[in-house]
């Protein structure tokens, strides 16, 4: 990933179609030109607060992973979970969803490796 031309700048894409998105940028757009202070005092009282949940940290992407590995453990998660192949027999007689056919086309980088990084986390939370 290239370096930042400025570490202090930031764009953000906010999802119209998630109303807290919604809400957030609604807030944001009223703060005129104070919006990275607004950010900066949000930010810190979420840290520093008590009642705030843990922050989980950016995940690297695996080093030595290619893509046929990281393909394999999706897969292997996803069967953990009772998924199966197309075409598989289930011998256990246990009830099981098909996995969809994968859309393939492009590399991933460093950002597409941590956020599948962060999605198997975030699925291995809630188990």
């Amino acid at each position: 990933m290239a370096e930042k031309k400025s570490l202090y700048r930031f764009t953000i894409g906010f999802n119209p179609g998630d109303p807290a998105h919604r809400q957030v940028a609604e807030l944001l757009n009223r703060q005129g030109r104070r919006k990275a202070q607004f950010l900066v005092n949000a930010i810190l009282h979420y840290i520093h607060c008590s009642e705030t949940p843990e922050i989980p940290e950016t995940a690297e992407p695996p080093t030595g992973m290619g893509r046929a590995e990281m393909e394999a453990l999706v897969v292997r998660i996803l069967e953990e979970r009772g998924y199966r192949k197309a075409g598989e027999n289930q011998s256990d007689g246990q009830a099981t969803q098909e996995l969809p056919e994968p859309v393939l086309g492009g590399e991933l980088d460093a950002a597409g490796f941590a956020a599948i990084a962060d999605t198997l986390a975030a699925f291995r939370g809630k188990e």
